[in-house]
């Protein structure tokens, strides 16, 4: 599945088994790249552009992800 925003991204991780270590760590790492992006915009991207930027950002991670 590809988690679109964080919305999603949070509700997958409310489920998770937390004794999934390798799961555990690919969301966390997911939750990094939307909170990078998020935070580090691109100059002249306010506002929503920065959640939309973060959620591209998102979506890429996944699917530049070779698990």
């Amino acid at each position: 599945m590809i988690y679109t925003d964080m919305e999603s991204l949070v509700a997958a991780i409310a489920n998770l088994n937390l004794d999934d270590k390798p799961s555990v760590e690919r969301y966390r790492k997911l939750i990094k790249v939307y909170w990078d992006a998020y935070h580090n915009p691109p100059e002249g991207v306010i506002g929503v552009g920065c959640i939309t930027y973060a959620e591209e950002a998102l979506i890429d991670a996944q699917l530049n992800d070779p698990e």
